[in-house]
């Protein structure tokens, strides 16, 4: 691939490690706040569900020799860590809704019905990408909030930056990062219009 340049790998990996789904769930909900702000109960909450517990299984699981690398190569090593991943952001939801804080409750459920596509796809042989599903499902969700056209350009950007990264470590193929990019925002543009709508919360796309 022209991308994979070996001087350029130190910064492919640093935006992989910077850029990684469980930093755009960070920033997702981060925009939500803006508009309906959550109460630090719901941000333990999340973040426990969504980015601590998911990072502690990884590492657990390359403890044991389950997975070889930080970022998951191989696809078959992926699948325990989904179920994981759709597991504690069902129950990242589930708590959330308890605490009646709806569009985090919403995008929790965004990211879990993701992690379930990528699932069902890595189970089919694919191997979607995860980092491209985690920015373009972004994307799907500042198109569905009142933010800034500005902010919708920047994850554009992003999508980009973290397309040329994967690319340039040879983590996927095109045909994976696009499949993941389709996954994230189709997905998550779906699940984040039709439950605001369902919960009277005015949709600023389409």
């Amino acid at each position: 691939s022209p991308l994979s340049l070996p001087f350029m790998y130190p910064v492919y990996r640093g935006i992989s490690y910077l850029f990684y789904p469980g930093s755009m769930a960070i920033v997702g909900l981060g925009v939500a706040h803006q508009g309906t702000p959550f109460s630090p109960l719901v941000w333990m909450l999340f973040l426990g569900g969504m980015v601590i517990l998911p990072l502690f299984s990884l590492f657990l699981y390359m403890r044991m020799g389950k997975v070889s690398d930080v970022f998951i190569f191989r696809r078959e090593q992926r699948h325990g860590l989904y179920i994981l991943g759709v597991l504690f952001s069902l129950l990242t939801a589930f708590f959330i809704f308890r605490e009646n804080a709806i569009v985090a409750m919403i995008w929790s459920a965004c990211n879990m019905a993701v992690l379930l596509f990528l699932l069902i796809i890595n189970f089919m042989g694919y191997k979607a990408s995860a980092h491209m599903a985690g920015v373009s499902g972004l994307l799907a969700w500042l198109l569905c909030l009142p933010t800034s056209n500005g902010a919708v350009l920047l994850a554009c950007a992003l999508i980009v930056l973290v397309y040329i990264a994967r690319k340039g470590l040879s983590a996927h193929s095109h045909f994976e990062l696009i499949l993941g990019f389709c996954l994230g925002l189709f997905v998550t543009f779906a699940i984040a219009r039709f439950l605001l709508t369902y919960h009277g919360i005015t949709c600023s796309f389409i």
